[in-house]
Order: structure tokens, then C-alpha cells, then sequence
């Protein structure tokens, strides 16, 4: 053994077998202090933290004399929650190197963990005076770390302001700023700050990332999406970036937009099974279902247990009305979660369009029993009965459906179904509470009953409601 392991390779087992083989031949003695650094921190990277702690301790046993090695032991027991066992090594590590700064924030975010909290700030106060600028932000953020504590927020955003104006690329910092903003609703205050600090570090891709969250919770949604759009575009490999952009656009009904985000995220990021089936979703929406095909199947190719990629190929073919190829996705989707009440629904529609009414209304029966609170579940239902002329059970399924859940387009189906079983007088009351509730969802009366429009009773009431409103 020359005493240098090969920590490039991949395969875990291969290290572990190397360094146990030089353990049992005696070639320890061998290794290097940066063999073991090497070892220890590719162990970390895996999470093998016990594994790490344990060549911690024979690195430490050939070179006692290294505080970084007790710095490194403290990190990982640290990790481990093993608190008093940490304290013990940063001692040593300080007997050491006793004007070692990493040493004193390590051992001040042991103090904090163990709410020693006025031992900590002595030590913070120590590394403001004789700190490096690095080491002056670590303690920032650890003194931001005990306001929150503290639950005094107000101190915490000037401590992070103060890191901000010092590194504005700082990512911690920006994570504790978001989580002030958020658990404050201070989205205001912060969108102040963050175009405030973008005036003087227009690159600094967090921010604009935090700036359009903010902007987001306020209902300022182009702005989010301009924001947003700056973080990737000046960090183009910023996955988060793309995605809550993209989302957003998405939920917008800017499918477009939406679109080609996704698109540059897979030519920046790289193919994703989520990415694909995202794409595929806008490609659905925009009724592109040939394209929507190709990416959801590659997302399945990628993850063939997505359950929601199956559900949206049916819904692909069941556009097209290839019905018997849709209920193949809706069976497999339903195969891997039989808890979605839109599968069942869509399952039965498809038998609906080929003409098979038992089997739509068995999953008709299974998707309002999985999705009681849902209106859209129980109006798909009723319209199925409604147009089967099947009014006395419609009108027992409203009133099941008003145990659950609420909609006025509800209301309006009531209407209808009343109307059929020659209720008009009711259905003139239930039509005069939907038309104060949603008045332009009338359209739906006259395109399932036509003839409606001829009725002088239903038109006098809608045109009352129509100057009303």
C-alpha cells in the first residue's frame, strides 16, 4: 500500500473494503492527514456519519495535534446529536489553537443548542472584535439564530440585513430573511429591503428568488414572475427558480410561459421525470395532446410509478376519444393509487362515452365516496344522471352532495333536475339563490336544457338578477 485511497471511486463498498483492508494489514500508519480528511468527508457526503466518526478517531489518534481534526470530530457527533460529546471535542480543539475562530462559532453553536445563550453571545462578541469578515458573518447569522430563539424578530432582521449588506450572495441568510418574511408577513418590509439590496448586487440570484416569493404572497403576480425569472437567468441552474416560476405561469393559465420555462429548465437542469411530466401538462392544456403524449411517456419511461403521469396519458387519448386506450392508463393509474377521486371520475366517463352506464356509475359511486368535499366530483356525477334521465336518483344525489360540499354550480344542476321532475315553483327559489351567488354560471342551464330560453318564468328571473347585478 502506498498509503493514498482512491476516493474518486464511486462504489461505497469499494472504499470501505480499501480502508479496511489497509486497517487490517497495518497500513494506517501509512495514510496521510489529507488521506484521512479525504476519507472522512467522502464518508459525510454519503451520510455515513458513524463511519465518519470512527476515522475521525484514528485520525485523531495519529495526529493529536491537529485542532482541525477535533473541529471535524465536533461537526459530526454535532450532526449526530450528540451535544456533550461535541463540547468535548471543540474543548480540546481550542486548548489547541485557543484564538481559533472556527473553533469558537462551533463551540457557540454548541452553546445556543444547549441554550447557554449568554456564554454564546460572549464568545460572538469576542469574534466581532478580532474576526475575519467570514467569521464576523458566521456570528451574525449565529446571534440572528438566538433572537429567533428569543422569538425577537425584529433583531434577527437586523442581524440579516447586516450579513446581506456584508455578502448579498449569502444563502443562509436569504433562507433566514424568507423565513422572517413569511412567519411575520412582513412580505412588504422585505420586498423594500430585497429591491434595496438589488440596486446595489443586481446578481445576487436569492434575492430576486425571495423577491418574487414575496411578491407572490401579496398577489403580485407578474412581478413574481419577472423576479423569479432573474433568479434562473442569472443562475442558470437554479432547479427552484424554474419551478416556482413555472408553477406559478402554470396556475395563471399562462401555459406558454409556463412552458418554456420548463423547457429551459431541462436544457439547464437535465431530463427530470417530474420535469417531463410538467411539460407534458402545459402541452395537455394547450390541447397539443400528441406532444403531451411524447413527454408524459418519457417521464413514465423515467419513473414508472407515477401514478398522475398514467392519469394524464388517459386524459390525452380520452381528448381524442380513443377511449379503450385512456381506461388502460385510468386502470394503471388506479392500480398504483386507488385513492384519487379523479381517477375514479375520469375511469367513468370513459365508460360513460362508450355507452357502458353500469360500469359509470360504479366509479361515479366510487368517486363521490372518495371525494365528498370536492363540488367537481358530485357535479359529474349528477350531469351523468341528468343526461341518463335518471332525475329522482340526480336529485338524491344533490341532496347527498349538500352534506358535503357547497358550489353554486350545484344550485344550478338543482335547477335543473327540479325543473325536470316539475318542481318549478322550487326551482325558481333555488334559481334566485344561484343567480345571487355566481350569476353568469346560468350559462350552464341552457346548455344542458335549450330550451330553457323560451321560458318566460326562468328568462324574467335571470334579466331581474342581470340589472341587479
Amino acid at each position: 500500500m502506498d498509503g493514498n485511497l482512491n476516493t474518486n471511486n464511486n462504489s461505497v463498498p469499494n472504499i470501505v473494503s480499501e480502508f479496511e483492508a489497509m486497517s487490517r494489514n497495518g497500513g494506517l500508519s501509512l495514510l496521510h492527514e489529507k488521506d484521512f480528511i479525504e476519507l472522512i468527508l467522502y464518508f459525510e457526503k454519503e451520510l455515513m456519519l458513524d463511519k465518519a466518526l470512527e476515522i475521525t478517531d484514528l485520525a485523531i489518534e495519529r495526529f493529536s495535534y491537529l485542532p482541525d481534526l477535533y473541529l471535524k470530530k465536533a461537526q459530526i457527533l454535532l450532526a449526530l446529536n450528540n451535544t456533550s460529546e461535541a463540547f468535548e471535542a471543540v474543548d480540546q480543539a481550542l486548548l489547541l489553537a485557543p484564538s481559533e475562530n472556527d473553533a469558537k462559532l462551533l463551540k457557540a453553536n454548541c452553546l445556543i443548542i444547549e441554550k447557554e445563550y449568554d456564554l454564546a453571545v460572549i464568545l460572538l462578541n469576542d469574534i466581532m472584535l478580532v474576526g475575519s469578515q467570514k467569521d464576523k458573518i458566521n456570528s451574525m447569522l449565529l446571534r440572528a439564530r438566538i433572537h429567533e430563539e428569543f422569538k425577537d424578530y425584529s433583531q434577527m432582521f437586523d442581524q440579516i440585513q447586516n450579513v446581506l449588506d456584508l455578502e448579498p450572495s449569502n444563502e443562509l441568510a436569504m433562507e433566514k430573511l424568507w423565513f422572517y418574511m413569511e412567519s411575520q408577513r412582513s412580505y412588504h418590509q422585505g420586498i423594500k429591503y430585497l429591491n434595496k439590496l438589488l440596486d446595489n448586487d443586481p446578481y445576487a440570484y436569492m434575492a430576486w428568488y425571495n423577491l418574487g416569493q414575496a411578491y407572490s404572497c401579496i398577489g403580485e403576480y407578474e412581478n413574481a414572475l419577472a423576479a423569479y425569472e432573474y433568479s434562473f437567468l442569472i443562475q442558470p441552474t437554479f432547479e427552484l427558480g424554474y419551478k416556482d416560476c413555472a408553477d406559478l405561469a402554470f396556475q395563471m393559465c399562462r401555459y406558454r410561459f409556463a412552458l418554456k420555462v420548463y423547457l429551459d429548465a431541462l436544457e439547464n437542469i437535465g431530463p427530470d421525470s417530474e420535469l417531463f411530466a410538467c411539460i407534458g401538462e402545459c402541452y395537455f392544456k394547450l390541447k397539443e395532446f400528441r406532444l403531451a403524449r411524447l413527454n408524459f411517456r418519457k417521464s413514465n419511461r423515467l419513473d414508472p410509478y407515477n401514478d398522475e403521469v398514467h392519469y394524464y396519458l388517459g386524459l390525452c387519448f380520452a381528448a381524442e376519444h380513443k377511449y379503450d386506450i385512456a381506461l388502460q392508463h385510468y386502470y394503471k393509474a388506479l392500480k398504483i393509487e386507488d385513492g384519487r377521486e379523479e381517477y375514479f371520475a375520469a375511469t367513468a366517463e370513459a365508460f360513460y362515452k362508450q355507452g357502458d352506464v353500469d360500469k359509470a356509475d360504479y366509479y361515479y359511486k366510487k368517486a363521490v365516496d372518495l371525494g365528498g368535499d370536492i363540488p367537481e366530483i358530485w357535479l359529474s356525477y349528477i350531469k351523468f344522471l341528468y343526461e341518463m334521465e335518471e332525475f329522482d336518483r340526480a336529485m338524491d344525489v344533490l341532496e347527498e352532495a349538500d352534506e358535503y360540499t357547497y358550489s353554486s354550480d350545484l344550485l344550478y344542476y338543482k335547477v335543473l333536475v327540479l325543473i325536470a321532475l316539475n318542481e318549478k315553483e322550487e326551482a325558481c327559489e333555488v334559481l334566485k339563490e344561484a343567480l345571487s351567488e355566481d350569476y353568469d354560471g346560468h350559462a350552464i342551464l341552457y346548455r344542458l336544457n335549450p330550451e330553457l330560453k323560451k321560458d318566460q318564468e326562468i328568462s324574467s328571473i335571470i334579466n331581474y338578477f342581470l340589472s341587479e347585478d
